[in-house]
């Protein structure tokens, strides 16, 4: 047998193991070829340069933050609830992920940010920041003392396959995981913001669950514990942004 009919053997049934265990896979890539490809990744500030210079555009819509219902802070609300600390994700939406919402676990991502230095956004990269999170215009003025407290993004590298083979480029793209309100924040009160930014080996590791599915490549097992927390999001009895 061929060695490239071994690969295609073996990349189907890895597929079909991880499909059957309610797991994300790459479509045209084995994990080892996915993970490594997104190894190769440039140096983090030519991908922030990058992000920066490329970003979407904004219309005065991304400003116009969310209104608390009854004049109850929802954010403030949830943290009432005191949720532990390994149930407390946050989502992003529109991925590369094959375009599924994506669950950030904030304690793996907060271990990864620990050892690094915070880095001070550029103004695109602020409202990049800003743009693709949720805000709750209300919020604002409830965390003034925290307002220069870093926050934590990640940068999501998505390989490009054409044809079935791995070009040499990754699709990068921003992903904010804690601080949406203290940028929106300091940008109101026209000041910096920092955060620490994760690479794409961590912030693929730092994604709790891809729609509902498990993620191959999240740094720890799924116990029973994090299994039960996959099946009540599966049936809608857990949001997003616990």
């Amino acid at each position: 047998m061929r060695r490239n009919e071994r690969q295609r053997i073996a990349r189907r049934n890895e597929y079909q193991a991880l499909r059957n265990s309610n797991t994300w896979m790459p479509k045209s890539l084995a994990l080892e070829e996915y993970l490594n490809a997104v190894k190769g990744h440039a140096p983090i500030p030519e991908l922030l340069d990058f992000l920066s210079q490329n970003h979407r555009p904004w219309t005065a819509e991304d400003f116009d933050y969310n209104v608390s219902k009854d004049g109850v802070c929802e954010k403030c609300s949830v943290r009432a609830r005191n949720i532990g600390a390994m149930g407390e994700m946050k989502s992003s939406g529109n991925s590369g992920f094959d375009g599924e919402d994506i669950q950030y676990s904030k304690f793996i991502a907060e271990r990864f940010a620990l050892s690094k230095e915070s880095i001070t956004l550029t103004p695109e990269l602020h409202r990049e920041f800003i743009c693709q999170s949720w805000i709750e215009g209300g919020h604002l003025d409830h965390i003034k003392e925290h307002m220069h407290e870093p926050g934590i993004a990640a940068i999501e590298a998505q390989p490009e396959v054409i044809d079935g083979a791995v070009t040499k480029y990754l699709i990068a793209s921003l992903r904010v995981i804690d601080g949406s309100h203290r940028a929106a924040l300091t940008h109101r009160e026209s000041r910096p913001f920092a955060a620490r930014i994760l690479s794409p080996v961590e912030n693929l590791r730092s994604i709790f669950a891809i729609g509902t599915k498990k993620n191959p490549f999240f740094a720890l097992r799924y116990g029973p514990e994090l299994e039960e927390l996959l099946n009540l999001m599966a049936r809608g009895e857990v949001g997003p942004s616990l």
